[in-house]
């Protein structure tokens, strides 16, 4: 495996079969099968990353949210000298997690691109596949 991330490697690979994928014999086509393969096999470890990161910020917002939601709960309300109320806790608790919510986002979209990849690769592969098929007969 050379020193490109398997992610270029993927886009490369994928772009080769866009533009060559009418002159290139059943061997050719092989080939390219085997080597989109063998670089996702290659991107395994960062989709497991991105998913796993995701996994976790959402845990880390969750948390973050039922402490922040118990602090407030346990805050007195300057305006009435009450605690707050759980609506006013929950609302409070919103205003707080701003960069949590943010970061959390952004580890849904690295999980939601890794998704997309994987799913565009996998058609990608049977298209190859039936293209191999076709060329058989």
């Amino acid at each position: 495996m050379s020193d490109t991330h398997p992610f270029y490697k993927l886009s490369s690979l994928i772009d080769t079969y866009n533009t060559e994928r009418n002159l290139l014999d059943i061997k050719g086509l092989q080939d390219l099968r085997e080597n989109i393969s063998l670089t996702l096999f290659y991107l395994s470890d960062d989709a497991a990353k991105a998913v796993a990161n995701f996994d976790a910020k959402e845990y880390e917002r969750r948390r973050y949210y039922a402490d922040r939601e118990e602090f407030y709960r346990n805050d007195i309300d300057e305006r009435t000298g009450k605690n707050f109320n759980v609506a006013d806790s929950e609302r409070k608790a919103r205003l707080d997690a701003k960069q949590i919510d943010e970061e959390t986002v952004t580890a849904l979209r690295q999980k939601e691109r890794v998704r997309i990849i994987l799913n565009a690769t996998n058609q990608i592969l049977n298209s190859i596949s039936g293209r191999i098929s076709q060329l058989s007969k």
